[in-house]
C-alpha cells in the first residue's frame, strides 16, 4: 500500500541478507518495523542504544532518527511508514 491508495500509512515487506549492516535516517517519515523471521539488532545511532530483533519483535524510529540494522541471518521485516511512501523512494 502506498500514498495513492488512501491510508495514512504505507506497508512494505523487506528482506535483508544475512551478515550486513544498513544505516537509515528518514527525513520525512516515521518507521515502525515488525520482524517476521530472522535475527539481528537495531542500533539507535544518536543514543547508542542497541535492541535485539527476533521474530515477533518490533522497533520504531522517528523522523530524522538515524539507526542501523545489522543482520545475523536473513531477515523478513514488515515496515510501516507514516506518512505513507509514494513508491519512488530508494534505500542503498
Amino acid at each position: 500500500m502506498l500514498a495513492g491508495e488512501g491510508p495514512e500509512y504505507s506497508v512494505h515487506e523487506t528482506t535483508l541478507d544475512a551478515g550486513i549492516s544498513l544505516r537509515f535516517e528518514y527525513e520525512h517519515h516515521r518507521e515502525t518495523v515488525y520482524c517476521v523471521q530472522g535475527e539481528g539488532q537495531v542500533r539507535d545511532l544518536a543514543s547508542g542504544r542497541v535492541a535485539e530483533l527476533t521474530p515477533g519483535g518490533l522497533y520504531s524510529a522517528g523522523v530524522g532518527e538515524p539507526h542501523e540494522i545489522s543482520t545475523r541471518t536473513e531477515m523478513l521485516l514488515v515496515c510501516i511508514f507514516t506518512p505513507p511512501l509514494i513508491g519512488r523512494e530508494e534505500a542503498d
